[in-house]
């Protein structure tokens, strides 16, 4: 990269996050993340994502315009040419809008569910390409995708859990057996034959597909489950049951509920962290998503791929730390992992 251009980046980048310097420290970026070398290229002329005017459309979820505006100066400073259009309206609108082509990318705070890639495919063929850009943010105050939290009431003595044994509380068919009561989550005296109370967001939600795919393994919820569309009713309603076991957005322990420590595979107690859901220790650790459009036997349109490009190199992290109560950036090795998958041809 030209020392100037190089320069120019740095300023812009630096002037963009310079606003947010008495904010709390943001997280530590990994060594390891890549400079953005910028490739010189222009959207491709008649490109369907191109609006009347040449800009280049963007959309999807809306929690992540903090980060995906500095990401748009950013660019524009290292593509003069490039000009940006928000076409947000929501987490439901980024598949079909990348179905047909009116979008570069859609961002998402969950993963696409199966109904979503079923009409994509049907339309275009093949699967949209997913990439995670950040860890999910342990905050809610603004509304951003959250990783999540296993809870119960203060009155329960219980300590710890492994997500094994919440699976096992939450679904049915399990071959290392259903739990049903405390007693066998290891309480006694008068919590001993107390049935669980399991608490959630239905199946088909954010959450709910995100806990079908990860952990219950497609499994049915088990008979006792009650579900509420959001993390606030869930945790109100267990806020006043003291035999309730939720898993809901984290950061949200109160005065009538605490979060639960889960135990990872060497036993050691995870909170989720940024550090622990970096490292994949955390089981409930989420992320967030931009995907691409792709046809099949084509790799993604190379706007897109320059867009990415500078998103997971260590300007575009960067960006990402530096928002308040925010996303949390990739570890090196991750961001390689995505980096990987733009060259990528999709199937035929």
């Amino acid at each position: 990269m030209p020392v100037t251009l190089l320069r120019a980046l740095a300023l812009a980048t630096g002037a963009l996050l310079a606003g947010h310097a008495s904010a709390a420290r943001p997280p530590v970026l990994d060594a390891g993340l890549s400079d953005y070398q910028p490739q010189s290229l222009s959207p491709t002329a008649g490109a369907s994502y191109l609006d009347a005017t040449g800009a280049i459309r963007i959309g999807g979820a809306e929690h992540v315009n903090y980060i995906v505006e500095r990401f748009n100066t950013a660019l524009a400073t290292a593509h003069p040419g490039w000009r940006f259009v928000n076409e947000s309206k929501g987490t439901t609108s980024a598949v079909p809008l990348l179905t047909h082509g009116v979008t570069l990318f859609g961002a998402m705070g969950r993963g696409i569910n199966e109904l979503e890639t079923s009409a994509y495919r049907k339309i275009v063929g093949t699967a949209p390409l997913e990439i995670r850009i950040a860890y999910a943010a342990n905050d809610t105050s603004q509304h951003l995708a959250t990783s999540l939290a296993v809870y119960v009431n203060r009155a329960n003595p219980l300590a710890q859990l492994s997500a094994l044994q919440v699976t096992r509380a939450l679904s049915v068919g399990n071959p290392e057996g259903d739990l049903s009561t405390w007693g066998q989550l290891g309480l006694a005296g008068e919590w001993r034959l107390r049935r669980i109370h399991p608490y959630g967001t239905p199946e088909f939600t954010g959450f709910g597909t995100y806990m079908q795919a990860a952990h219950l393994r497609g499994r049915p919820l088990t008979p006792g489950y009650e579900a509420y569309g959001n993390t606030e009713a869930i945790l109100e309603r267990l806020a006043a049951d003291p035999a309730g076991l939720a898993v809901a957005a984290i950061g949200l322990e109160n005065a009538h509920i605490k979060q639960l420590p889960i135990a990872d595979a060497s036993g050691a107690l995870t909170t989720g962290t940024p550090a622990q859901v970096r490292d994949g220790r955390y089981p409930y650790g989420r992320y967030l998503y931009l995907y691409l459009r792709r046809e099949p036997g084509k790799a993604i349109d190379p706007a897109a791929r320059e867009y990415l490009r500078f998103v997971l190199s260590r300007q575009g992290q960067q960006i990402i730390a530096a928002q308040p109560k925010g996303y949390f950036p990739l570890s090196a090795a991750d961001a390689r992992a995505e980096l990987a998958k733009l060259d990528e041809v999709a199937p035929q």
